[in-house]
């Protein structure tokens, strides 16, 4: 199950920040056109390249895109974003850029938006952003019958520098990313902790309310976790309750895209929980278990209308009378509420 969200992070902040500057940015432009008394084409352009920022910023919002596809979108604005410069530079007469018809003044303008726009896509896009950045401003820019001077090499310094920020900043990801995981698992198990189990269940019992399928919650306690402890030392007790972990694991079904998954939780030393979507009353899965790992004990309750306290006290209560049934002959199908 993945820690980390789309809308969060540093580099989903970045994002964010991208489509709110290059909206304004664009606003900026449009408003200097129309009062500068541009052409309609110059207002128009510009306020193309508005209109995709507003959507790539309403999108970030409202749909919970992978991160590499919101990169691509940006990308995709810069992309636009330089094919209208490239129409500008062609279409647009002198007087929408400069009063003195200088046409010195109009690629002066269109050479450092397009530099910014190439900065800003090796930012995002790292060493392809900075080829496809470059490739693109050297393409259709940038004069390359110019004399070799400053204007030759601003773009790649540009470029250069946001490919640091790059990797900077997916080290900070990854950085975070590793915090998070560790503040919210097992660090013997890689089971979510206690720590997570609050909002997990209200994930899934929101999931469950949807589309009107049971969430059950199962507790488990290993029973001789003590004893093994005692006569093998503490590294065979980690390794028993690892091996635990790996059955428990083993029936827990992944979140996709279109599915909410289920969760299991290390929340003591030889106490777990798990929680499942569309199961009955657990029993099955409680089988499964047994099957693997024999010396453990479980209770389970459909949560239903509970709240996690409720539920988990249930749980418990059923988890006991589960370890009482381990005096008679036969196990049987004991723990289910």
């Amino acid at each position: 199950m993945s820690t980390s969200s789309s809308r969060t992070g540093v580099i989903a902040g970045s994002i964010r920040n991208y489509w709110l500057s290059t909206s304004l940015g664009g606003f900026y432009f449009v408003l200097g056109f129309v009062f500068w008394g541009g052409t309609r084409g110059a207002i128009v352009s510009s306020a193309i390249f508005v209109v995709f920022g507003l959507a790539g910023l309403a999108a970030h919002y409202a749909v919970e895109w992978r991160r590499r596809a919101r990169i691509r979108m940006v990308i995709g604005h810069l992309m636009i974003g330089e094919a209208i410069l490239v129409w500008q530079k062609a279409h647009l007469p002198l007087s929408d850029f400069t009063a003195t018809g200088n046409p010195d003044v109009r690629d002066t303008l269109i050479y450092l938006v397009s530099a910014l726009i190439v900065g800003t896509m090796s930012m995002f896009g790292g060493p392809w952003g900075v080829v496809l950045g470059l490739a693109t401003h050297y393409a259709f820019i940038f004069n390359t019958h110019a004399e070799v001077n400053f204007m030759w090499a601003f773009p790649v310094l540009i470029a250069l520098a946001g490919n640091i920020v790059s990797a900077a900043s997916w080290r900070l990801e990854t950085a975070y990313e590793q915090m998070e995981l560790l503040a919210d698992h097992d660090n013997l198990t890689g089971l979510l902790n206690r720590r997570r189990l609050a909002q997990e269940f209200e994930r899934l019992k929101g999931a469950a309310r949807e589309s009107g399928r049971a969430l059950v919650l199962i507790a488990w306690d290993l029973d001789d976790l003590k004893t093994v402890n005692d006569t093998q030392g503490h590294a065979a007790g980690d390794a028993y309750i690892s091996a635990f972990a790996k059955a428990l694991q083993a029936n827990l079904r992944r979140t996709t895209d279109e599915r909410a998954g289920d969760a299991a939780f290390r929340v003591g030393g030889d106490e777990f929980i798990s929680m499942h979507l569309d199961v009955p009353d657990g029993g099955a899965v409680r089988a499964r278990v047994y099957q693997a790992f024999p010396t453990v004990s479980a209770g389970s309750v459909r949560c239903d209308e509970l709240t996690l306290d409720q539920a988990l006290t249930r749980a418990d209560a059923a988890l006991y009378v589960e370890k009482a049934s381990r005096k008679m002959p036969s196990r049987g199908a004991a723990g289910g509420a």
